[in-house]
């Protein structure tokens, strides 16, 4: 391995929306120093919530970079290493290596390295092999091949005169996106959720099962509960195999929408204080002193529990990356953490999952002409809710949690009740 290089004042591993808010509060606050960028790909910051817009053809590829282009890095004098890839990083020694073998030394570094999609370890179901028809949808580059085979299906299967037959493996936020793009792009679509509901991870059983329903009668095909044992990928097709005798469904693709998992391959274990991210206190600071994180990568508060969670949301990744980029250049700044809060059409139905509805002990849902909310408690303070069709914005009862769980941090927990007065005021107020 080559010797070290000059120590770098500030280095960032990583080119997502957190990379990218750090780099710009660090110049808004006056610093003048160098920076120095190492990302995996050779593109400017990209938004993979828009992922799903380039393939449906609402938005261009340009406006995947909601940051510009290239020339982001030479307005804000950032120092970027496109393509330059990080295969290790030493924290007590305070040092990174890339795969050429290039060492180099930091001050300060934060890792921005965002997530990666977990695929699980099934014979066939490997994301954009040689020969496959089975994609996954988080890098820009995913978008593209995506949308290359989404064309070639449907030209294909026009051409033996049949409908093309899409197939999405897991009922996630972003698989139902999928699926709602490739039934959009003219395909039949089959949805696979290994739980017994869709949106396992945000709604409750309940509200899930109604959502289920919808999507039936709008045309998906819909199986939870499945287990799917291997994939087979031609040139022709694509076979699915489940448990159970004479379980196959065919397809023209597959996408993998099974979730994501903090990208932290070049850090080995136990040289900072990793949980499922990297957990970071309220500076975006790590257990080891001079490291950040933040983005999909970094574990923080979530007010409402009360612990450390990673929260992979565009919006977050550039809180934390702000605040992060402040404390690195010496400006105080705290992050008071975030709550959980995805909010998407589920067909025609509009749907909110903010915080957890998984660790509840007690249930309030409120019917509504076209839609109702769930409430979930737990020790006399809410947690989370789910609300379906309801014209009340989400946005304004995430506000309303965020201040009742200041207020049950320093007094006692509010019930019900109290909950709407404070939401019906500030429907008022907005």
């Amino acid at each position: 391995m080559n010797c070290p290089r000059k120590t770098l004042e500030i280095a960032i591993v990583g080119n997502g929306a957190a990379a990218a808010e750090a780099v710009l509060s660090m110049r808004a606050a006056g610093y003048q120093g160098e920076i120095d960028l190492f990302t995996d790909n050779p593109y400017p910051p990209y938004n993979p919530m828009l992922g799903t817009y380039y393939l449906s053809g609402a938005v261009a590829a340009e406006q995947c970079f909601p940051f510009g282009d290239e020339s982001f890095y030479d307005r804000n004098r950032v120092r970027a290493r496109l393509g330059s890839v990080v295969t290790e990083l030493d924290p007590e020694a305070r040092s990174l290596a890339t795969e050429d073998g290039t060492r180099y030394q930091y001050r300060l570094c934060l890792v921005a390295t965002g997530a990666r999609t977990t695929c699980p370890p099934l014979p066939g179901l490997i994301p954009d092999g040689d020969g496959s028809r089975v994609f996954g949808l988080r890098s820009f580059d995913d978008a593209v091949r995506l949308s290359d085979a989404l064309g070639r299906a449907i030209h294909g299967a026009a051409e033996q005169d049949r409908k093309p037959r899409g197939m999405v493996l897991g009922a996630s936020f972003a698989g139902i996106k999928v699926a709602d793009v490739l039934r959009q792009a003219g395909m039949d679509v089959l949805i696979v959720e290994r739980e017994p509901f869709i949106l396992p991870l945000s709604a409750h059983p309940d509200c899930a099962t109604v959502m289920q329903e919808h999507l039936m009668e709008k045309g998906f095909d819909v199986r939870v509960g499945a287990s799917l044992c291997s994939v087979e990928s031609s040139s022709d097709s694509l076979v699915a195999h489940f448990s159970g005798p004479d379980e196959v469904e065919e397809a023209d693709l597959l996408v993998v929408c099974t979730g994501s998992r903090p990208n932290l391959s070049f850090l080995e274990p136990g040289r900072v204080e990793t949980d499922v991210g990297l957990v970071v206190d309220e500076h975006l600071e790590t257990s080891a002193p001079g490291l950040y994180a933040a983005g999909d990568v970094a574990q923080a508060l979530n007010p409402l529990t009360g612990r450390h969670e990673v929260l992979a949301l565009w919006a977050n990744a550039r809180r934390q990356g702000h605040v992060a980029g402040l404390n690195m250049v010496g400006v105080h700044a705290e992050y008071s953490g975030s709550i959980p809060c995805n909010i998407t059409h589920v067909g025609d139905l509009m749907f909110a999952g903010i915080g957890c509805m998984k660790e509840y002990d007690e249930l309030e849902t409120m019917p509504e002409d076209g839609g109702s909310t769930t409430w979930a408690f737990r020790n006399g303070r809410l947690a989370g809710f789910n609300t379906l069709g309801r014209a009340l914005s989400p946005g304004i009862i995430l506000s309303a949690l965020a201040r009742g769980a200041e207020r049950c941090r320093t007094g006692p927990c509010c019930g019900l009740d109290d909950w709407m007065r404070e939401i019906t005021w500030m429907t008022l107020q907005s």
